[in-house]
């Protein structure tokens, strides 16, 4: 018995703990989540209720899965960036597993399944020294520095994000994103039925990416909480606060450097595309921003965290003795879980894993001679998974995928107006230079890559060269690819945040050369940082009238960047003047570039920060319903009233389907999300159902079919097609949106009247 209360005591003393130093910035930016929660008017038994939830069913459960599979302990930072994503994989494959077998209740007791026969392995298996990431010593300065970084790309998150999803109103109407209302009606067909099939286009399969929305539904479940809190308040952030905490990890680990992490944080959440135009709610003229789709995407960012994860074990498996034995096998078996909810997270990351990795492979057959085993079993594995998910969670397809190089680089500045250019032999020429400039302009942030280049630091490459084949990866996909809807960017998204890790590493290099290979001293260099800032302020103010077009939009970019030239040009005369060596005044061109991708976010949130200080709404809402068809008072009213009183296998059909009054953008999804029930036909989209058009497939005509039922039951009140929707589909109600798309009056007599409001009439019919 003493043996083991020896060994326990054991296990509890090499358990990762943070430094003393740590607590205080840990602590700061859990303060700034909190402030930001209560800020948006989420309530104290809300928070804590989520918090409990977020330890309980994900990080204890991964944690203890995490040390139980690997027979080392790392720090708190790498326990978190590892057994979070590792705990949001277990979270969903228990979910799925209790709704699939109609025991929903058992999920509850799933963190207990989990813990106590991982916690006896740990315990019978003695306590294994705890070691910390590999890197430099974290000083406090430097984890306030990490702190206040993450806690600054949170606010900016918070002001891009917040004003866009006011919660559901009986006082004043609302409008979203598009996205937003077809986010909260998956999450709520997940929480209510299974298999999840569309909620707009009811019994029809609808192959997604679902785990995010089984998360959140799996919160729903638990706390209660509801769902557009849940949604539009609390679960983007701890998501974005694991993120952070994965790119310092990361960054350290493969940058043998604390600082490089820190970097990392910088690069990703304060550094934006080249984007110096207006507010966010503008189209970038780069097209693509990675700082958009983490907020506006809810799939993007908890996809990115199991990239991150895989980062992190891929590539301490590449630098392990041996790709068996018992400790490997652990490891493989922590990917191979993180790898599955990966795919099922976002479909991008593991086809950039599988072409990074097997270009890391092909590298190292190359230059070594050797066959890279641990690469080709890493390569297996992922391909595996990936075609299992491809089954099972995506159906076999993905619509609207096709091979169209440089789809989205022409829609870039620089490639709309080499596409306008008259002559065709200069447009051909022009083309490439300006898809060249038009991925430059995406991948700003990421300048620090190029110092990595420099003679002085090329083997710094061989430790980062998995993050450059990542990045490469997606740069590749999202250049032959092109889905519906531009989705191929988030090949690249995925991939950046690998190249965010390289990009900080060049950038902690140059700014330890400063004063030796860089002749110009550190503070030189942030007053030059600084007055770049100034500078580009002031080309944008004079450069403004030229916006009116691309051309003229693309001067302010031209004139930066002769600036840029000429700033350069000038510190090489003035070191050559003063007889130093002028080999790195070419690194100098980093602090324009830095300086530009600094700016983007603070200018993009400008208009927003303008309406807080001069007393308006933050909220951006479009109240008049005869311009932007939104969510009114008596329609929350109408649609609450469906959520309280009717089953939840109820089935409602809709008089709307735009968003706009000129009936061209047919996704509105307002009212599956907000009902929690499922609609016969919602948007008049038929691409939101993964349905082709061209060409005429079975789906396609039983969607028209549908759409010619509905539109005869609402616009003529039509009795034998309301008798198709009521025998055939099992519709139950008709809900008529008197503001959007008012209804034949003869519908009315239909049925039974249940609610009326000046907005919306409900009528039962069956």
């Amino acid at each position: 018995m003493s043996t083991g209360t020896e060994e326990a005591s054991q296990v509890l003393r090499d358990t990762p703990s943070m430094p003393r130093r740590g607590f205080a910035p840990f602590a700061f930016v859990l303060l700034v989540v909190l402030g930001i929660w209560i800020i948006s008017g989420v309530s104290a038994g809300d928070i804590a209720k989520f918090a409990g939830y977020e330890v309980g069913f994900v990080l204890l459960p991964g944690t203890a899965l995490l040390w139980a599979l690997r027979r080392s302990r790392r720090g708190v930072l790498t326990t978190i960036a590892l057994g979070w994503p590792l705990g949001q994989t277990l979270e969903i494959l228990a979910f799925s597993a209790t709704a699939a077998f109609g025991a929903r209740s058992l999920f509850v007791v799933y963190p207990i399944v989990v813990i106590i026969p991982c916690a006896y392995l740990i315990w019978r298996r003695g306590g294994a020294p705890a070691r910390d990431t590999p890197g430099d010593e974290m000083s406090s300065r430097l984890m306030w520095t990490a702190a206040v970084a993450l806690s600054v790309g949170v606010v900016y998150l918070a002001l891009a994000f917040l004003p866009q999803v006011p919660l559901p109103s009986t006082s004043h109407s609302v409008s979203y994103y598009v996205d937003f209302p077809n986010f909260i009606g998956l999450i709520a067909e997940v929480r209510n039925h299974w298999p999840a099939t569309s909620p707009g286009l009811s019994g029809v399969p609808l192959h997604y990416e679902w785990f995010v929305f089984d998360h959140m539904a799996a919160i729903n479940q638990v706390t209660g909480v509801s769902i557009p809190v849940i949604g539009f308040r609390l679960d983007v952030f701890p998501t974005i606060l694991v993120l952070g905490c994965q790119l310092f990890v990361v960054g350290r680990f493969l940058g043998r450097s604390a600082r490089t992490g820190a970097l990392a944080i910088i690069v990703a959440f304060l550094l934006g595309a080249l984007d110096l135009t207006a507010d966010l709610n503008q189209q970038s003229p780069f097209f693509d921003q990675f700082n958009f789709h983490l907020w506006g995407s809810w799939t993007f960012p908890f996809g990115l965290m199991f990239f991150m994860a895989l980062i992190y074990l891929i590539a301490e498996r590449l630098q392990a003795a041996s790709w068996r034995g018992i400790d490997a096998l652990g490891a493989w078996m922590v990917i191979a879980l993180i790898m599955v909810g990966a795919s099922g997270a976002k479909a991008t990351v593991l086809p950039v894993v599988i072409i990074g990795v097997g270009l890391y492979a092909v590298w190292e057959f190359v230059a070594r001679r050797a066959i890279p085993v641990t690469a080709l079993a890493t390569l297996v594995l992922a391909v595996v998974i990936f075609a299992a998910t491809f089954l099972i969670v995506y159906g076999r397809g993905v619509p609207g995928t096709g091979i169209d190089p440089f789809v989205s680089l022409s829609h870039t500045v620089t490639g709309t107006v080499a596409s306008s250019i008259s002559s065709s032999t200069l447009r051909t020429v022009a083309l490439p230079l300006a898809y060249a400039a038009g991925l430059a302009g995406i991948v700003l942030p990421l300048a620090g890559i190029l110092y990595l280049l420099t003679p002085r630091h090329r083997a710094e490459i061989r430790r980062l060269r998995l993050c450059l084949f990542l990045f490469a990866a997606g740069v590749l996909i999202t250049n032959v690819v092109h889905q519906v809807g531009a989705s191929e960017l988030y090949f690249l998204d995925t991939a950046y945040a690998a190249g965010v890790i390289v990009a900080a590493a060049g950038l902690r290099l140059a700014w330890d050369d400063l004063g030796s290979a860089i002749p110009v001293s550190k503070r030189t260099a942030l007053l030059a940082l600084a007055g770049w800032i100034c500078l580009i302020l002031l080309v944008i103010g004079f450069t403004t009238p030229t916006l009116a077009h691309p051309a003229g939009l693309l001067l302010r970019y031209t004139a930066i960047a002769v600036l840029a030239v000429i700033f350069v040009v000038v510190c090489a005369l003035g070191l050559r003047a003063r007889r130093k060596p002028i080999a790195g005044a070419m690194a100098l061109g980093l602090l324009p570039l830095l300086a530009t991708s600094a700016l983007t976010s603070p200018i993009q949130l400008a208009a927003t920060v303008e309406r807080a200080l001069t007393g308006k709404s933050v909220t951006v809402t479009q109240p008049d319903p005869q311009k932007v068809r939104g969510l009114t008072p008596g329609l929350v009213v109408a649609l609450t009233w469906l959520q309280d009183n009717t089953p939840v296998n109820t089935i409602f059909a809709v008089s709307n389907h735009w968003i706009n009054p000129s009936g061209s953008d047919g996704r509105y999804y307002y009212y599956s999300a907000f009902s929690e029930r499922r609609v016969f036909v919602e948007p008049y989209t038929p691409d939101d159902y993964g349905l082709d058009n061209p060409p005429l497939t079975p789906g396609f005509v039983a969607f028209l079919g549908r759409v010619m039922l509905n539109d005869e039951v609402f616009d003529h009140a039509d009795v034998s097609a309301l008798r198709v929707l009521t025998d055939q589909y099992g519709v139950r109600y008709l809900l008529i949106d008197r503001l959007h798309h008012n209804a034949d009056p003869a519908v009315l007599q239909l049925g039974r009247i249940v609610l009326t409001n000046p907005d919306a009439t409900i009528v039962a019919v069956g």
